[in-house]
């Protein structure tokens, strides 16, 4: 049983976004999940994951003139470097168990419910369909 359950009501509605936020929950539970010496290479691809999820994200909001788009893309940055740091934490030896379990998560959940939020309705009520 992992840290977090992604179900469809969880859905943004935008199908990019939900496909990937799927695929963060089930690699936030893997990192949770891991030992300490499994979770590098987890996490590298877990960074990758969201370098990629996040400029999708900033391409839509450019493409519909999201208002926000300055403060979200900044949500985004600061993240990837609070992950690098994480990953330079792991390195040295400390194994981030409440990181992984508990504040990336919440993290996630948060993000979701919020900026995500926003962003995809403002996306869909902006006539994007995809």
């Amino acid at each position: 049983m992992g840290v977090l359950h992604w179900n469809d009501g969880l859905n943004v509605g935008i199908s990019f976004m939900d496909a990937d936020h799927a695929v963060a929950a089930e690699q936030i539970n893997a990192l949770a999940a891991a030992g300490p010496a499994a979770r590098l290479p987890l996490l590298a691809e877990f960074i990758d994951h969201c370098r990629h999820h996040f400029a999708r994200e900033e391409e839509l909001m450019g493409q519909v003139g999201f208002f926000a788009l300055g403060c979200h893309r900044g949500e985004h940055q600061r993240v990837l470097a609070e992950l690098r740091q994480v990953e330079a934490a792991l390195k040295g030896g400390d194994a981030r168990d409440r990181y992984f379990t508990e504040e990336l998560p919440g993290w996630l959940m948060i993000h979701r419910n919020t900026m995500d939020a926003v962003t995809a309705e403002f996306a869909r009520t902006s006539g994007y369909s995809g």
